[in-house]
């Protein structure tokens, strides 16, 4: 009888794993990742599409490489650095490292590294938020 009670708590735990564990290999992350939704920390503050504050994209390339376009008011500002993908546990994430400093840089360090983190297997989300940042949300679109 302990044996059995053994058996089904082992499986319990085994099987009760998080459902949005993402495998980066399975994603295919180089590309382009286009920025859908924003959201403040305020009610009703979630936007999408053409009514965003910005529209923004990260080009991910194979060789490690990205750039980040931002357009807003009809201006268009460019940066590009290297990125490194880092599994911490069950969450998998971007580092991004800038090649010089710029206003697009999302980050709560002020420094020159921002991090995406996959909320599911297809969705980027910027840790922005963690200091008070929007909630910035990305998809891929090639």
């Amino acid at each position: 009888m302990k044996s059995t009670i053994v058996i089904f708590i082992a499986f319990i735990v085994l099987t009760s794993c998080s459902g949005t564990d993402v495998n980066v290999s399975e994603t295919n992350s180089q590309g382009k990742w286009e920025l859908v939704k924003m959201s403040g920390r305020t009610l009703n503050s979630e936007t999408s599409g053409a009514a965003m504050e910005w529209q923004e994209f990260y080009l991910l390339n194979d060789n490690s490489t990205f750039t980040k376009s931002r357009t807003r008011d009809g201006n268009t500002s460019r940066s590009t650095g290297t990125y490194k993908i880092t599994i911490s546990g069950t969450e998998t994430y971007f580092e991004l490292t800038y090649s010089s400093q710029s206003d697009i840089i999302g980050s709560c360090y002020g420094n020159l590294k921002e991090e995406l983190y996959f909320d599911n297997a297809d969705v980027l989300v910027s840790t922005w938020q963690n200091c008070d940042g929007p909630r910035l949300e990305y998809r891929k679109t090639k």
